[in-house]
This record gives structure tokens, sequence and C-alpha cells, in this order.
């Protein structure tokens, strides 16, 4: 089993819970395969509820944990990791994905160009 890197784990586990639908720890350390320490999810878990990523409520002997989507819900985790590492610039985190990524094909660079394209033409909207 070899170790996460900062933030995987987190990401793992807000994509489980991404349904809505409510989880216990056991849950989700099942859904993630058993590799990780049960401790190590509780642990992630409390701190994505700190974070206000998730909700919690004691249901019974345990816990459930969910993501309740809501209209004044805090930025995003990408949103607080892109603040963190990058600052605010948008561009910045963009660049770092590009020349960092050694899989991008022409095809995914011009899926790209297109993307941008669209977003330029629905500001001007």
């Amino acid at each position: 089993m070899s170790k996460r890197a900062f933030g995987e784990l987190e990401l793992a586990i807000l994509q489980i819970l991404k349904s809505g639908e409510r989880k216990s720890v056991s849950d989700v350390h099942k859904a993630l395969g058993g590799e990780d320490k049960y401790t190590s999810i509780l642990t992630v878990l409390n701190r994505l509820v700190l974070k206000k990523q998730l909700h919690s409520e004691r249901e019974g002997m345990k816990n459930s944990y969910w993501i309740q989507e809501s209209k004044t819900q805090i930025p995003s985790f990408l949103d607080q990791f892109k603040k963190k590492i990058f600052g605010v610039k948008t561009t910045s985190l963009v660049s770092y994905l590009i020349n960092s990524a050694e899989d991008l094909s022409d095809e995914d660079l011009n899926e790209m160009q297109t993307m941008i394209e669209t977003a330029k033409a629905q500001r001007k909207k």
C-alpha cells in the first residue's frame, strides 16, 4: 500500500459522498477498498466537517456523513486548494496543469481551446 499524496484521501472521500447519500465511516472505508486505515478515514471525515464540506449526524451507535449542497456553501475544495497553492489566479493553476501533464495530446489541447472559446462566447452574452 502506498501512502496517498496531500489531499488525495479528501478528494477520494468527497468523490464517494458526492451522491448526497449518507455513509458511515465503515461504508467509506469499504468503498475505498480497505487500503486506508479506518482511523485516518475518520479523521479526514471529521476535518471535512470542520471545513464545512460535509455534514455529520449521529445515527444509533455511529455517525453518518454526507455532502449537502446549498446556495450559501463555502468555496469548494478545489477553490480552496487553488487559492492555497496558486493564489487567486486561475491561470496559474491551468498553466501548472498544462506544463506538468505528460499525457496531453494535441487532441486534448484542441479540446481545451474549444472550451476557452466557448467560455469567451458565454461571457459576451
